[in-house]
């Protein structure tokens, strides 16, 4: 059965649903890929236009999910393969001017190192150095595995995630607008 598009005038009380349903479940750390994702596009981390371009293709349904997420006071992070971090700073600060600098980005720039005990495979590093940037900016905040999701159109970094004891969302690039369907059938 094909799974009906959702209107961007729903997405708002739609967002505002997932996430409260992820409050309910402790989370409070939201980790999220960038290429095929957040953006409809893969770059392979080549990216050669400009971020205004880049920044036309963020899907609506992360528009109003990262806004929700952002306005619950979860902590939120990009966490992607690609070095060009720069280009997803520039698109997080366009569509999400207000808070776009407590995002924390995690890339293949070289800039980072998670030298922890915990898992490096997939995304699991990469979500452990955000956590340690959070851990530092808000003393009060307690981000453990539980307290996590991954949402990322990888079903290989979901699985690490889920295998680490991560809770993980697969975006299907296909069908985007199962995402908050998805996130409300964790538990």
């Amino acid at each position: 059965m094909a799974t009906a598009k959702i209107s961007e005038d729903d997405m708002p009380a739609l967002a505002s649903e997932a996430v409260d349903h992820l409050v309910r479940l402790k989370i409070n750390f939201i980790a999220i890929d960038f290429d095929q994702t957040i953006i409809n596009i893969h770059t392979g981390g080549k990216w050669t236009g400009n971020g205004t371009d880049l920044a036309q293709h963020v899907r609506p349904i992360f528009k109003h999910f990262i806004n929700a997420a952002s306005a619950a006071d979860m902590k939120l992070a990009v966490v992607t393969f690609s070095p060009q971090v720069g280009y997803v700073s520039e698109v997080m600060k366009m569509h999400f001017p207000r808070f776009a600098d407590t995002i924390v980005i995690r890339g293949r720039d070289g800039s980072w190192k998670y030298q922890g005990a915990g898992s490096h495979s997939g995304k699991q590093g990469h979500m452990a150095s955000a956590v340690e940037e959070l851990g530092a900016r808000y003393a009060d905040v307690d981000i453990t595995k539980k307290t996590t999701l991954l949402i990322d159109d990888d079903a290989q970094n979901c699985r690490i995630a889920l295998l680490d004891g991560v809770r993980a969302v697969w975006l299907n690039p296909m069908k985007p607008d199962r995402l908050f369907k998805n996130v409300m059938s964790l538990s």
